[in-house]
């Protein structure tokens, strides 16, 4: 049987079998890596990691990205640089390859190659050498809410909500264990709160939350719980999966969810659940104000009432959208 020169007197074919896992496996452990690194770490010439990289490539296990050779078979793990980079960038606002590697566990190289397709794919903007978030997210994320099937009905809805309470009036859904904000409404004493819409929060701390965890089975409960935590914001915060499941049974009993100053001290929100026939998600309505304005018979009884009230229309209306 032939010989690889480059190999002693080993069979080629095993050889060359070996060596070729030998790189998938060493790219598996990596993000990328370029010929010279492969050469030194294997042993080998570069000429001889040319071929075996040329093979997998034309074999699809490998990819080349500007120099810089990925395994393929990295699947999802070969999607968490374009996840880390977009992340970052919502997080710094601007910054530059070097910035975001940075912040990153991806080389300068391979953030540049990602932000070049992103950018070529109109998901990033690029002045000078600074990139940012683009506004295709804007039009993804208006689609998205839109898909929900019962936006329409909840920006009526709450925006009365708002009117009759005089408070801040918010409509969140469940998405992958957090409370994601999806509506909001001010009425006339409304305080103004960083809550945005596309807001991601915890579960556990808020009306909203609870309100839409009242609604499952207490198994499903405890893997949110699991992946997410219970961490504590104030010092009212539930941070006990005991005492969250007891306050769930209280809150399915009364009807509604409450938040005692748990997310934000001198806050306090009654919350009660929406559930769609035509929607994959639970969702959930609340009226939040300062604690000084949810006191008594206000606190106890008239804004449930409204805030069941609304939840009741929303549900009722969503029966008929198409």
């Amino acid at each position: 049987m032939d010989t690889d020169p480059d190999d002693g007197n080993e069979p080629r074919t095993v050889k060359t079998v070996e060596t070729s896992f030998e790189i998938l496996d060493y790219l598996e452990e990596r993000d990328e890596v370029g010929v010279t690194e492969l050469a030194e770490t294997l042993d080998i010439s570069k000429s001889a990691v040319h071929r075996h990289l040329t093979t997998l490539v034309n074999q699809d296990r490998v990819v080349n990205v500007d120099g810089y050779y990925r395994s393929v078979s990295q699947g999802a793990h070969g999607i968490e640089p374009t996840v880390d980079v977009i992340e970052a960038l919502n997080e710094m606002k601007t910054a530059t390859p070097e910035e975001i590697a940075a912040e990153t566990s991806h080389s300068s190289v391979t953030v540049a190659a990602y932000l070049d397709k992103l950018e070529q794919a109109k998901y990033v903007v690029k002045r000078d050498n600074q990139y940012q978030n683009g506004l295709k997210f804007l039009d993804i994320g208006e689609r998205v809410k839109y898909n929900t099937g019962i936006f329409d009905i909840v920006a009526e809805e709450l925006d009365k909500l708002a009117a009759e309470s005089g408070e801040l009036a918010l409509f969140s859904v469940m998405e992958h264990g957090q409370n994601v904000l999806l509506y909001k409404a001010h009425g006339d004493e409304a305080i103004r709160t960083s809550h945005e819409t596309g807001l991601r929060e915890p579960m556990h701390c808020s009306g909203l939350g609870k309100s839409i965890l009242a609604e499952l089975p207490d198994e499903r409960v405890r893997v949110i719980v699991e992946r997410h935590g219970l961490e504590q914001y104030t010092e009212h915060t539930i941070t006990d999966l005991d005492e969250l499941l007891a306050e769930l049974d209280e809150t399915r009993e009364r009807g509604y969810a409450v938040d005692l100053e748990e997310a934000k001290p001198g806050m306090r929100c009654i919350a009660a659940s929406v559930t769609s026939e035509n929607s994959p998600l639970y969702g959930s309505v609340s009226v939040a104000a300062p604690k000084s304005r949810m006191q008594g018979e206000r606190f106890e009884h008239q804004i449930p009432e409204l805030v069941k009230g609304t939840a009741n229309v929303i549900e009722l209306n969503s029966i008929y959208v198409e």
